[in-house]
């Protein structure tokens, strides 16, 4: 398998293919707004809808960067990335479809990419590897639909039949 192809693999796993894990897009399945916003605790923890904002930020950024464009992060911290807007089943449908052309962009740069791009270090600034950088991201995105799941099952929201008992 190609390194171009080995890299799609995991970003599509991570994404919307269940492998070993449930991914994120199968997570995310028959998530409504109420769901989204739910938080188990009073704690400070997020909520599915904040996970997936924080997701699309990250994940957009690095599609930014992949295209050669210099994206600046616009905040100051990673906390502001799970931030989110209006809570209402419009907007969470948006945020939805937002995350999912991120990926699917995302996957389709690099199946189209040149091999050699996966050796180059991502910028100037940041040394690492664009083939490790995004294994990182596909690591980093798996771990967050562990987050939706668990917080599914604490609401009683998730068939195990779906996936990961």
């Amino acid at each position: 398998m190609s390194i171009n192809g080995l890299i799609k693999r995991q970003l599509s796993q991570s994404h919307d293919s269940n492998g070993w894990f449930v991914c994120v897009k199968n997570a995310l399945d028959g998530v409504d707004v109420e769901l989204a916003c739910w938080k188990p605790v009073d704690a400070d923890v997020n909520c599915i809808w904040e996970i997936v904002a924080h997701l699309t930020y990250y994940n957009y950024a690095y599609v930014q960067r992949f295209k050669g464009i210099d994206f600046q992060y616009d905040v100051s911290s990673n906390n502001q990335t799970f931030s989110v807007g209006e809570y209402d089943e419009s907007s969470w449908q948006v945020e939805i479809a937002r995350y999912d052309a991120v990926m699917n962009e995302f996957r389709e740069l690099v199946d189209g990419a040149d091999e050699s791009k996966f050796a180059e270090p991502v910028s100037a600034d940041n040394q690492t590897k664009w083939a490790t950088l995004i294994l990182n991201i596909a690591a980093h995105n798996a771990y967050h639909a562990g987050q939706i799941m668990l917080i599914r099952r604490l609401r009683g929201a998730w068939d195990l039949a779906n996936g990961v008992s």
